[in-house]
């Protein structure tokens, strides 16, 4: 099916000329006159990526394009403003409204087909993704789950297993009482192992036997400090493309606080990163094993990625 792109402005030469640059490039081009008809004809087609007028009789396009995004059906089309108004304060009050791009009038042709083109390969990429993270979800079951204090309980007491693991700290080390980034590496390995491997629960602030010992001895001045410093560990060292895959919380079990992170199955292979080093982690058992290239290569081949 060919992607819509729909074209929108109340002067009929332009829209001619709009029409001319892209229809020799297979796509489904519709066209509209004005904010209102704009808003009418993309409720019934949906399209990809929507080239708009800014200066319009009536609705102008800024206000078409907060209209847009405000439906959730079209909030994902990709809209560029066209307009003959190129300075800095029509930028940036057509970025705050919901656009992506700007073209200036006159139109290149050259130009409009190259964003058009540029855009429709950004709104794929991102619509697979969105599809590869509901087909993993769908494989695993539910997905995430919502913890409660009861059922973290009945997770920590059935103990460590290939998907559960229990870290005393995220940052400090108890045996020398001071901040450890082997610490912090612990616990990054762990989670490059879930991603590689099933998924699965790190459970930071519980000892070994399962006891909470909660995250005082890491002292964070609140829960929000320790979920951005796990989100800045992930981020450099795993990567933020894989943040969709890791949903993190803080649960009080017993009156102690438990930084609870979940790992869904990464669509793609995940390598912790760190001092000019990279590792790729897997989990075997109730452990994380690191593998060689080789191993890398041969697992890889048999996990399908």
């Amino acid at each position: 099916m060919a992607d819509r792109v729909l074209l929108v402005d109340d002067n009929l030469t332009n829209l001619q000329v709009l029409y001319q640059a892209l229809e020799e490039e297979g796509y489904e081009l519709l066209v509209a006159q004005s904010g209102e008809e704009a808003l009418e004809i993309a409720g019934a087609a949906n399209p990809s990526v929507i080239l708009l007028d800014i200066n319009m009789p009536g609705m102008d396009g800024y206000e078409t394009c907060r209209r847009l995004k405000a439906d959730p059906e079209l909030a994902k089309s990709v809209v560029v403003f066209l307009s003959a108004r190129g300075d800095l304060d029509d930028k940036l009050a057509g970025f705050d409204s919901g656009a992506v791009d700007y073209i200036n009038k006159p139109f290149q042709f050259e130009e409009v087909v190259a964003r058009v083109k540029k855009h429709l390969e950004t709104f794929h990429r991102e619509k697979d993704l969105e599809s590869e993270k509901s087909e993993l979800q769908a494989k695993l079951g539910e997905g995430f789950r919502e913890f409660s204090e009861e059922s973290l309980k009945d997770l920590i007491a059935g103990g460590e297993n290939q998907r559960v693991e229990f870290k005393s700290t995220l940052r400090h080390n108890l045996r020398t009482d001071k901040p450890d980034k082997k610490m912090e590496n612990g616990c990054l390995k762990n989670l490059a192992a879930y991603l590689n491997s099933s998924g699965g629960v790190l459970c930071v602030g519980v000892d070994d036997e399962g006891i909470p010992l909660g995250l005082g001895p890491d002292n964070f001045p609140n829960e929000d400090k320790i979920l951005l410093y796990l989100t800045s560990m992930i981020c450099n060292h795993l990567g933020s493309e894989i943040a969709t895959c890791i949903k993190s919380s803080v649960i009080t079990v017993e009156g102690n606080q438990v930084l609870v992170v979940e790992c869904l199955r990464s669509p793609q292979p995940v390598y912790f990163r760190r001092d000019s080093e990279e590792f790729f982690f897997v989990r075997t058992g109730p452990s994380t094993r690191s593998l060689s290239p080789s191993e890398v290569v041969a697992y890889l081949e048999n996990r399908g990625a």
